[in-house]
């Protein structure tokens, strides 16, 4: 498995919001895509993750 590509140790039963956790990232300020699927902010599911997942994680940030 790799985030923002970085090798990340995969373990049985991993999630989504387990590895947001993990990573201490709040899934409402994050746009997260999983391969070709895209999660904006609130909408990240609770998705199983895989060993081969390639997923990137992008902090949101407001501005004006």
């Amino acid at each position: 498995m790799r985030v923002n590509g970085e090798p990340y140790p995969h373990r049985a039963g991993l999630t989504l919001h387990a590895l947001l956790r993990d990573l201490g990232i709040e899934p409402e300020r994050v746009a997260v895509a999983v391969g070709d699927d895209f999660y904006p902010g609130a909408r990240v599911p609770d998705r199983p993750l895989e060993p081969d997942d390639v997923i990137e994680i992008v902090r949101i940030i407001g501005g004006g």
